[in-house]
């Protein structure tokens, strides 16, 4: 599937959970037998943690669709990296969504300067929330920083000159539910 193909269909999938039509898909008994012998999906989601913000719902996708990184902030740090260049590399996936969300807890401690016990999320945070004026700019700078990081890392990088991914930034509205490409 092409970058632009798999993101029109997180595109369409959050259409239906936004206007209450889920479809469900994938879900079937049928597909976790399918699954059991394997995985291909088709979009890596590196998202925050946070319990308001499940991709699966989000995109109204099922078992397999999608490989979902998620850590507070939505950061990519060794190991986040590691996972999705596993994906990107052995599994398949042609695009990588950086998702962050409205209200996000991760950036407005930080933004605050409440980071205490929260040291490593916040380390990766304030160099993207440096110049930000206010909360949203922050969420909004820290996705960007995270999607920007990604393009440069050697094996998205490679995928990206191979035109085999792509990497963008997403934001979500907890109350609409609508992901916003940025």
């Amino acid at each position: 599937m092409s970058p632009e193909a798999a993101l029109e269909r997180l595109l369409a999938g959050n259409k239906r959970y936004v206007g209450d039509q889920l479809a469900h898909p994938d879900r079937s008994p049928l597909r976790r037998e399918e699954v059991k012998r394997g995985q291909n999906p088709f979009a890596i989601i590196v998202g925050c943690s946070d319990s308001r913000v499940s991709p699966e719902i989000i995109f109204d996708q099922g078992l397999g669709d999608l490989f979902i990184v998620r850590v507070a902030g939505n950061v990519i740090g060794p190991i986040e990296r590691d996972s999705i260049d596993y994906s990107a590399q052995y599994l398949g996936s042609s695009l990588v969504l950086v998702m962050g969300h409205e209200s996000c807890g991760a950036v407005t401690a930080v933004f605050q300067g409440n980071t205490a016990d929260i040291e490593d999320v916040a380390a990766l945070i304030k160099p993207a929330i440096k110049n930000s004026r206010d909360l949203d700019a922050a969420i909004r700078a820290n996705i960007r920083w995270m999607a920007n990081y990604l393009k440069q890392t050697p094996c998205i990088k490679r995928l990206i000159s191979e035109k085999k991914i792509d990497v963008i930034g997403a934001y979500y509205h907890l109350g609409s539910g609508n992901v916003e490409i940025l």
